[in-house]
């Protein structure tokens, strides 16, 4: 059924219907327990095996940040990557989703104007033709009233559609009648296949998803919810059991061993939960279990952890907010700073930044930036230097309302502000539906890369994701024969 949108099954709160599971193992998986460490060496050898296994659907590591990834940390050609994906997908009968920044291209960029976004999704639908569902973060930067007007119909006009994943805060702003309120502006303005409960901080404890779901499933007009939730309470299994319960029957799910810890829950859980609940499903247990022998042994040759198990539930984690798919990061990059040490104090630094920033929600890109700036606080003083994305945060670039600069202290939005780089910020921010909206043309957008108005599409996406050609020139072939020797 490749390139055709599978059906999705309706079930009404508490009732039956096949369970739907998205699984997350080669994007989300990764991204939280292996620092998105993963190269197509490591890709390869289970592709095949986990778009063949029954789940509804595929979320995969070939999105916009792949070139960077591929190029700057394995040596590895993009292109190469994309192909191989294409060719291990070829047939299968899972819908194939990519996780996307909105109108955003960069992980802590700003929206884009429309002509660039058309480029970048026509050019990952050529790489990826098997693309037809789009993970797009919803409920963190205005996105209904500024993105979803240019997003939806582009990406329907190239057989993708569009799932908001309602990213679920904890600040004062964050009610559950706050997010039953986008349920059904989402419903009434875009009719939408599914909407996901996004539990991107593995925070929600049982008693506040089940009030979620009560007040969306109130609004949601019979569009199935799904939720997608990580583990660093430890509670995300059997949250994911409660909301089978409560009738839902998409649930994200991943392979051990990039299960569990801060990821997602092991699908085996899920599956064997379902089962006791007299739930049906299609999963192919022992095709996942070779799954994980492989992944097992490959985890182990790249010294990535391999023996993950639910976390204990710890309340600084209700502090410091930090994503599941954020924190292996943080720790990485600490220690390439050479300040592993500063971790502790890095995550005392967050809730403070948090305060005065109005509360964002801890997701792309806020997440990353909001990590940063802790980092640069604890190192050189509280706001004794500030970066871009914050002074972005402040002028309504991200938006205002769901953004949090409602929120944000007074006079740390007038200190951000007043920074050098204000100026041209805050009129970038004034006019930021409008740009998001606008379509110059494509020997513009080109000439902003350093292109001449004949570079094809292609060399323009790479261009602009990796910012030069040196990265690419130094790629290996690499090849499929290269992964053996760790299996």
């Amino acid at each position: 059924m490749k390139n055709n949108q599978k059906p999705y099954s309706v079930c009404p709160p508490g009732e039956g219907g096949k369970l739907e599971l998205i699984d997350e193992t080669l994007r989300d998986g990764s991204q939280s327990l292996w620092g998105m460490m993963m190269s197509y060496h490591m890709v390869e050898p289970v592709l095949e095996d986990i778009v063949n296994s029954g789940f509804d659907t595929v979320n995969m590591p070939f999105h916009f940040g792949a070139p960077l990834l591929c190029s700057r940390f394995f040596q590895e050609d993009p292109r190469e990557f994309f192909a191989m994906g294409k060719e291990k997908m070829e047939g299968t009968d899972s819908n194939i989703m990519l996780t996307t920044l909105g109108c955003a291209v960069d992980v802590t960029g700003a929206p884009q104007n429309a002509t660039v976004l058309r480029l970048m999704l026509e050019q990952l639908k050529e790489w990826i033709p098997q693309y037809n569902r789009a993970l797009v973060i919803c409920c963190t930067e205005d996105e209904i009233e500024n993105q979803y007007p240019v997003l939806f119909p582009l990406m329907r006009e190239l057989g993708i559609e569009p799932v908001p994943y309602m990213a679920i805060g904890h600040g004062p702003n964050h009610t559950e009648e706050f997010y039953a309120s986008r349920v059904k502006k989402l419903v009434e303005q875009f009719q939408p296949v599914s909407m996901c409960i996004k539990d991107v901080d593995g925070l929600l404890t049982p008693e506040r998803l089940r009030r979620l779901i009560t007040a969306m499933q109130a609004e949601a007009q019979g569009t199935p919810l799904e939720l997608h939730t990580h583990g660093m309470n430890g509670l995300n299994t059997y949250n994911a059991t409660l909301a089978m319960e409560m009738g839902i029957r998409r649930i994200t799910t991943c392979i051990p061993p990039l299960a569990n810890g801060s990821s997602h829950p092991s699908v085996f859980d899920i599956v064997k939960n379902a089962e006791r609940m007299g739930i049906e499903h299609d999963i192919d247990i022992e095709k996942l279990q070779g799954v994980t022998e492989r992944l097992t042994k490959i985890g182990k040759a790249y010294g990535h952890p391999v023996d993950n198990v639910h976390l204990p539930f710890d309340l600084q984690a209700y502090e410091h907010q930090i994503p599941g798919g954020v924190i292996s990061n943080t720790t990485t990059q600490l220690e390439a700073l050479g300040i592993p040490e500063a971790l502790p104090e890095v995550l005392e630094e967050i809730p403070r930044v948090l305060e005065d920033l109005g509360h964002p929600v801890m997701i792309t890109p806020f997440s990353q930036f909001i990590v940063t700036q802790a980092v640069m606080n604890t190192q050189v003083g509280r706001w004794e230097q500030c970066i871009d994305p914050c002074v972005e945060l402040a002028a309504g670039v991200y938006g205002y309302e769901e953004a949090g600069v409602a929120y944000m202290k007074p006079e740390i939005k007038e200190m951000l502000l007043s920074q050098p780089s204000a100026p041209v910020i805050i009129k970038k921010g004034a006019k930021i539906k409008e740009y998001i909206a606008s379509t110059p043309s494509e020997t513009e957008v080109k000439a902003g890369v350093g292109l001449p108005a004949d570079a094809d599409r292609e060399k323009f996406v790479l261009r602009y994701l990796l910012r030069t050609d040196e990265l690419l020139d130094a790629c290996t072939p690499g090849g499929p024969e290269a992964y053996k020797k760790y299996l």
